[in-house]
């Protein structure tokens, strides 16, 4: 019953989160924003934090928690929610090579994963969820019926179940598919330079061999090559990127649509990058 109730107010927040991200991502970019993770009008992340939250000051009898100031409850969902969305940020980004929010240009940032004015936002929650929204999901499950209860429970976990593994599903198969295109491409341009290695080298040989006519022709050859070389590359993995997105079910084109960017370390790969460019593109194109 205990763990019953307790997912199904981790539903409740999270559905509560998706209501305030994407209320004030719209009002913000002046246009529908379906924000999260999933598919589903839930959004965990909101979900975790408010039910520690509730778990911690109300539902544990923990010294000092239940009778804690507005300012301790502050203080406890500032910190801990720079760690919680922190990890998340981290764990979704080593997992899927992509990030979902992005504070590189809010101030006080670490890492573009968390930032002072959201941290403060979410510490001023913490008093709003522990002081008017859990004593109200509280009292609103408090009645039902324990079967109802275990009824509910199941029907949001298997739903929250089939949400995230299609969801993982989407981004494990794009994954593998930018591998392959990656490997495609690189392979066609090695093929392309081999062919233009093979012309130039039989005019090379018509040429007279003097070594600064030689020289001159390598040098001529080799910005050729990388000229060739680079609007191939642009070419090729414009179409790859369009094919692979145009193939997409709706689910996986809604799971690409919520990524805000890829991997922003160094040694992120460059299709990624330009995946991310054409997504941008799409949802501009999405909201005319």
């Amino acid at each position: 019953m205990l763990v019953s109730k307790y997912f199904v107010w981790f539903i409740i927040y999270s559905f509560m989160g998706w209501i305030y991200e994407s209320t004030y991502c719209t009002i913000r970019k002046h246009h529908w924003e379906n924000r999260g993770f999933l598919h589903g009008p839930i959004v965990p992340i909101y979900g975790v934090g408010a039910l520690l939250a509730s778990i911690l000051f109300s539902e544990f009898p923990i010294s000092g928690m239940q009778e804690a100031s507005n300012l301790k409850i502050f203080l406890i969902c500032f910190f801990g929610s720079i760690v919680l969305e922190y990890t998340t940020s981290w764990a979704l980004e080593k997992l899927f090579h992509a990030y979902w929010w992005d504070y590189s240009n809010v101030i006080c940032n670490i890492n573009g994963r968390v930032c002072l004015p959201a941290s403060i936002g979410f510490g001023l929650a913490g008093i709003l969820v522990v002081r008017v929204i859990y004593p109200f999901v509280s009292g609103m499950t408090h009645d039902t019926n324990v079967y109802l209860m275990e009824a509910l429970s199941l029907v949001f976990m298997f739903l929250f179940g089939m949400d995230m593994a299609l969801t993982i599903s989407a981004l494990t198969n794009f994954a593998k598919n930018f591998n392959r295109i990656e490997s495609e491409i690189n392979e066609q341009i090695a093929s392309a330079y081999e062919k233009l290695d093979t012309k130039a080298a039989d005019a090379i040989g018509n040429m007279i061999e003097k070594s600064e006519q030689i020289q001159e022709s390598a040098f001529v050859r080799k910005e050729l090559a990388e000229e060739k070389a680079a609007a191939l590359r642009e070419r090729l993995t414009k179409e790859r990127l369009e094919s692979l997105f145009l193939s997409s079910s709706a689910a996986q084109k809604s799971t690409l649509l919520s990524i805000q960017g890829f991997k922003r370390s160094k040694d992120g790969n460059e299709l990624r990058q330009r995946m991310r460019t054409m997504i941008d593109e799409k949802r501009h194109n999405r909201q005319k």
